[in-house]
């Protein structure tokens, strides 16, 4: 506030009261106080534990649903349907439920093949099997196999049946619940267009390597297979085992295996697609709290490095292989 003058007598000077401003600084204090806690809660909602108490709450709420008993419907395809995943020692006794909702499915499968090494090849920690593997439903049939990452969920599983073989592999996560038409949504899609890999969730690559989310049924470079995704055995071809054990030197591509895999398809022309469909999507997953909390702990592969960087290192060293496919920005 300027001075004011009275006629011809000299300036009143401006005077500042240590109180007063005392006051204005504390008060610019508690809001970078208030803007820094804000920020604190938002990166811990999206990131820490209680994103993970978010999970569990949504989780909980919607128990009506993942209780209900499934109403069978007619399969849509003909093909034998074979669900296939892994899980780290710490998620076996977990894994339970996971295993449950994928048997409580509108079409269920016929096999759920469950692939667990000896050893976990991360921490060394040996496997202890609990008694439901053996006592949940006939159908379940579990795997003893080499530790080769993320992609040990599907890459045994794809040896075991002969390429000729008329059957459809699902590929899910030991993290996530399924609902109940998730494996009916996919097969409908797999009868309407049988030559493409069909996911629940898809993204392609941005320009600084970061997923871009598919928002609806549309193309996608890359599958995500903790959302599920069907493949017939044929998208395979052959050389997938001996492909995934090779680039799996490389860091990224061992934790990577969406990616990987998805650059495989390419590899063999094979088209990756998002479906859409009502009761089976992201949005639906995460409204029913369908992703668990444990895959969000300290612990978790995805946490190691970001997403962009951890794309653009797997990348990299598929091109230097001379192996990349998949549309990107330049791979330096």
């Amino acid at each position: 506030m300027l001075p004011v003058s009275r006629g011809n007598s000299p300036p009143t000077p401006v005077t500042y009261s240590p109180t007063v401003f005392a006051a204005s600084i504390n008060s610019w204090l508690l809001a970078l106080a208030g803007i820094a806690l804000a920020a604190a809660l938002y990166w811990l909602s999206r990131r820490g534990p209680i994103k993970r108490w978010r999970r569990r709450l949504r989780t909980r709420r919607a128990e009506r649903v993942w209780s209900r008993e499934a109403v069978a419907v007619p399969r849509a395809v003909s093909s034998r349907v074979i669900v296939t995943l892994t899980a780290s020692p710490g998620r076996m006794v977990a894994l339970e439920q996971t295993v449950r909702t994928l048997l409580n499915q509108t079409c269920p499968p016929d096999e759920i093949h469950l692939n667990i090494p000896e050893v976990f090849r991360r921490t060394g920690e040996r496997y202890e099997i609990p008694g439901w593997c053996s006592q949940v439903d006939p159908r379940v049939r579990l795997f003893r196999v080499e530790d080769i990452g993320p992609a040990t969920k599907m890459v045994t599983t794809v040896e075991r049946v002969g390429p000729a073989e008329d059957i459809l592999l699902v590929i899910a996560d030991d993290d996530t619940l399924y609902p109940q038409e998730t494996i009916q949504a996919l097969l409908e899609a797999h009868r309407d267009a049988p030559s493409t890999v069909h996911a629940v969730s898809g993204y392609d690559l941005g320009p600084q390597w970061e997923s871009v989310l598919a928002k609806e049924a549309r193309p996608v470079a890359v599958v995500e297979g903790w959302a599920t995704f069907v493949a017939h055995r044929r998208h395979f071809g052959a050389g997938f085992a001996e492909h995934v054990h090779r680039v799996s030197s490389c860091r990224a591509c061992f934790a990577h295996d969406d990616i990987v895999v998805s650059n495989w398809f390419a590899l063999q022309g094979v088209d990756r697609r998002q479906i859409h469909h009502p009761m089976v999507s992201r949005r639906r997953f995460r409204q029913l709290g369908a992703q668990q909390d444990y895959g969000y702990l300290p612990g978790a592969l995805h946490q190691e490095s970001l997403p962009s960087e951890r794309a653009r290192q797997c990348a990299s060293h598929l091109a230097s292989l001379g192996l990349w496919r998949l549309p990107s920005p330049p791979v330096g």
